[in-house]
């Protein structure tokens, strides 16, 4: 995906927010508890910021992205992505439809507009190795016109996208961990209201041209 935004220069990104090309997301089931308070604090959050905030978006932690570039079409995305879940699923010695758990580690910024404020996930084996494979498969299906740069992957859940200072975004977070939506839960990760670990159920194939307002779920692959 492509952030068009152009930083200020004080911290804060342009606010209208678009990205361009095809993403896999990391779905948990939206009738799931987790994804209930999940979206209340991301209600919440729209709300408070009003006027620079993104319109909603489905709760979803990125599994590969950066596609914009690429000759390729959402069907081929899917039959490739589901290879890559078949293989990881064998190599992890996991049963379709079982689904498998990521625990949380931090609420926090990383002072951009689609990355504002965010629950960063632990880099467990199995999420890495299914990320490492869907990126191999991708690449090996799709090759990027020019040798993509390495970057390591960060597995988050978005809360808020919008165009906030790092200080503004690290000021609601402080909120958020003094009214409790989120405690410390040594030795490391927290409690996101009640809950230390999210249960993705799915790979989601989404177009997310354009505005999150306009990003379209096109697929579904269970895990």
């Amino acid at each position: 995906m492509i952030d068009n935004n152009v930083g200020n220069g004080d911290g804060t990104v342009g606010t209208e927010g678009i990205f361009s090309g095809f993403a896999l997301w990391l779905v948990p089931s939206s009738s799931s508890s987790f994804s209930a308070v999940v979206k209340e604090e991301m209600v919440k959050l729209r709300n408070r910021n009003q006027g620079v905030a993104s319109a909603e978006f489905g709760i979803h932690a990125t599994l590969l992205a950066g596609l914009g570039d690429r000759k390729i079409s959402g069907q081929r995305l899917e039959e490739v992505a589901r290879e890559a879940i078949a293989q990881w699923r064998q190599e992890e010695g996991l049963i379709e439809g079982k689904g498998f758990k990521v625990n949380l580690e931090d609420v926090t910024t990383r002072g951009s507009y689609f990355q504002c404020i965010l629950i960063t996930l632990q880099k467990s084996t199995p999420l890495l190795r299914l990320n490492s494979i869907t990126q191999s498969l991708v690449d090996q299906n799709f090759p990027p016109p020019s040798p993509a740069a390495d970057s390591d992957y960060f597995p988050h859940i978005s809360l808020l996208y919008a165009s906030l200072s790092t200080s503004q975004a690290e000021s609601q977070i402080k909120d958020m961990h003094i009214h409790g939506v989120f405690q410390t839960n040594p030795p490391n990760g927290i409690n996101f209201r009640g809950f230390t670990e999210v249960t993705f159920v799915a790979v989601d194939v989404y177009d997310c041209t354009g505005k999150p307002e306009d990003w379209r779920k096109l697929y579904s692959i269970p895990l």
